[in-house]
């Protein structure tokens, strides 16, 4: 079966979205949040909790599904609170490990 270039176009897309880089998923996060504070990009702090940002459950939930649609996989609506920071986050989604590990 031939394959068109639209075709080939969307696979590659679709490969893409779980294979984002913590890099393009911060600044994924980074640009919601400046555009739903109405800051500038570089205002947004990487380190800060997202607590600091004043985010209320509807921010909270509209962010963890532009994550989802993001990166294609379902995600806790807690992962705000259980990764507080773009940065720590980004590079749990990365890496594919959302889920907190518990020490026994």
């Amino acid at each position: 079966m031939e394959m068109t270039s639209s075709a080939i176009a969307n696979d590659s897309l679709n490969s893409q979205k779980y294979t984002l880089s913590a890099e393009i998923i911060q600044e994924s996060i980074v640009a919601y949040i400046a555009e739903l504070l109405e800051i500038e990009p570089h205002q947004v702090n990487v380190k800060a909790r997202f607590n600091e940002y004043g985010l209320d459950s509807l921010s909270s939930v509209s962010l963890i599904s532009h994550l989802e649609n993001l990166i294609g996989q379902d995600l806790s609506p807690t992962l705000l609170y259980d990764l507080p920071s773009i940065e720590v986050l980004s590079q749990r989604l990365a890496s594919g490990t959302t889920k907190l590990e518990i020490a026994l």
